[in-house]
């Protein structure tokens, strides 16, 4: 079994926003890790798109927060590259058909009416949405 894992931040950022929008649209449940409070998510998300770019959309197993698999090398920057495992800076519309191909449900126009999560923590617990201090 897999599960959604996003790499985002509290400062300001247009691709957070637009992402979060999509997320109020589409409710999902996911484990957030903010890069601005946690040096460890920065230094994943660097290791793998050579830049401090989110959101970074990784599925992963149920256990772990890195990729299932390992994601395809880059040939250039990471904006909007799906790389299998992971979605780095998508642009519109490339969300739900990354999420469709690995099998992550979500909600709202397109999606499941079923799923109504919105947002966990790695222990968890329900939270606000990514790009908003707690």
């Amino acid at each position: 079994m897999s599960r959604l894992v996003v790499y985002g931040r509290s400062s300001f950022c247009p691709d957070m926003m637009r992402f979060e929008q999509w997320v109020r649209a589409h409710p999902i449940a996911f484990v957030s890790f903010d890069i601005d409070a946690d040096q460890d998510a920065r230094d994943f998300v660097v290791h793998y798109t050579g830049h401090v770019s989110v959101p970074t959309l990784v599925i992963a197993p149920e256990e772990h927060f890195g990729p299932i698999e390992e994601p395809a090398k880059l040939a250039r920057g990471p904006r909007g590259i799906d790389r299998g495992s992971m979605l780095t800076e998508p642009a519109n519309g490339q969300v739900e058909e990354f999420l469709r191909r690995n099998g992550i449900p979500f909600g709202g126009p397109g999606g499941d009416p079923e799923v109504t999560a919105w947002n966990i923590t790695p222990e968890g617990q329900q939270r606000q949405p990514i790009g908003r201090r707690e």
